[in-house]
């Protein structure tokens, strides 16, 4: 890959959050049509760096690497919906995921090792950016969703594209960092219990969402 590239920096959750997200996608479809985040699998953004140097962007995480893996796994909770405002009267519905001071701690970390300066709200988006209107048919279905449910995150995923490329928006796999300190930040909670949390949730029936 020649010239500048783009990357995208996220946290992608487990199969059983994937599914459930894409599951709230779906119905809403089935409300408003088609959306411009219908298809995207569910993630947590971290970051996005464009018209980058490849070769600067090699050279920066052979650095950081072995840095980014010294991080523990994290335990995060999703816990029910809320929006953003954008302008043009947009609107984007979220999964929101739970503040704690153990996630708080260990995303000040991610973006000290990343040189993330300014910090987002952690969250998941369902629909992003629709117009008021199709918000205001999609918000009361979600507004009282108790969608609560925990799930382990233990690596960060990095896609990369061409900036100027042939094909506009092609993100492509550029890099997979697992984080192995299974004793560090989330030492108050155990690997069996995300097992035992994956078991409850399969354990379910699939119910009609709105």
């Amino acid at each position: 890959m020649n010239g500048y590239s783009d990357y995208l920096f996220l946290l992608s959750p487990p199969e059983n959050i994937r599914h459930q997200v894409m599951r709230y996608k779906k119905a809403s479809a089935k409300h408003i049509g088609d959306f411009g985040s219908m298809n995207s699998p569910a993630h947590i953004t971290v970051n996005q760096l464009e018209r980058q140097k490849p070769f600067m962007v090699d050279s920066a995480f052979e650095r950081v690497e072995s840095t980014l893996q010294a991080m523990p796994p994290v335990l995060l909770h999703m816990d029910g919906f809320k929006y953003f405002e954008h302008l043009h009267s947009k609107n984007t519905i979220y999964a929101y995921i739970r503040s704690t001071p153990a996630m708080e701690t260990w995303f000040a970390l991610l973006r000290k090792n990343l040189n993330i300066k300014k910090a987002v709200v952690p969250h998941i988006t369902v629909v992003r950016n629709v117009p008021e209107a199709d918000f205001k048919k999609l918000w009361p279905n979600f507004k009282h969703k108790k969608l609560q449910e925990p799930f382990w995150i233990s690596e960060l995923k990095i896609l990369q594209r061409e900036t100027f490329g042939t094909i506009a928006g092609k993100w492509q796999p550029y890099k997979t960092i697992p984080f192995r300190n299974t004793t560090g930040l989330a030492g108050k909670n155990s690997w069996k219990q995300q097992q035992e949390a994956k078991a409850e949730i399969a354990a379910r029936k699939q119910v009609k969402l709105f």
